[in-house]
């Protein structure tokens, strides 16, 4: 056998990523009911996070690196894959968008994630895993950003969604908590997630927000 073939396994795997994604996203429109006083939505985000760090976990030791490989656009595309079905699902003529500019202007804001209706901004989340890199300049770069979307659309929202607050603190008893800060996990990883009792507040209440 050549090396090519030998890894057909591998590539096989790969490439049943989308199709598997395909497959759960049809299967959900289409037999799913959202129910946001619930925490499915975010027990579901939580257990793919988990099921990508203990992964990328085992091949970091396999391969001998230091670092597993960075997460940010996991969280941003799990995040936007169910956005996405919830707003579909409601049939309210929203759709959410990853890294597209608020508008034509070469230095528009681009968000991780923007909520459309049509040429309308309705809200912006930007997705962080923690926040420990920016401790102390956090909340002035989101007041930033903010003021830079409501220049332009006056009535959106702008919400900051964190996987987790271990190793920076969190967001402690910030009165924008729950509200305009969201953070799913308050003091451990996703690898070390058990169950819906550890989520802290719940991206439900952000959906909720969207209409």
């Amino acid at each position: 056998m050549t090396l090519k073939e030998f890894d057909v396994k591998y590539i096989d795997s790969l490439k049943s990523t989308f199709f598997k994604l395909e497959e759960v996203h049809n299967d959900v429109l289409k037999e799913y009911k959202f129910d946001l006083n619930e925490t499915e939505i975010s027990d579901a985000i939580l257990e793919r996070l988990k099921t990508y760090y203990v992964t990328q976990n085992h091949i970091k030791m396999f391969l001998g690196k230091h670092y597993v490989t960075a997460a940010a656009d996991f969280f941003v595309e799990t995040t936007l894959f169910y956005l996405n079905l919830y707003l579909d699902s409601q049939n309210n003529g929203l759709k959410a968008f990853s890294e597209k500019k608020i508008k034509a202007a070469r230095n528009s804001i681009r968000p991780d994630i923007s909520v459309w209706r049509n040429d309308e901004v309705i809200a912006i989340i930007e997705c962080k895993t923690q926040l420990g890199w920016n401790r102390n300049n956090w909340e002035q770069d989101y007041n930033n950003r903010d003021s830079i979307l409501k220049a332009d659309f006056p009535n959106a929202k702008s919400f900051l969604l964190v996987m987790t607050g271990e190793n920076w603190g969190g967001f402690g008893e910030h009165h924008y908590l729950d509200s305009n800060f969201f953070c799913l996990l308050k003091n451990t990883w996703p690898f070390s997630y058990s169950g819906s009792e550890q989520i802290f507040t719940p991206i439900e209440n952000l959906f909720k927000q969207l209409k």
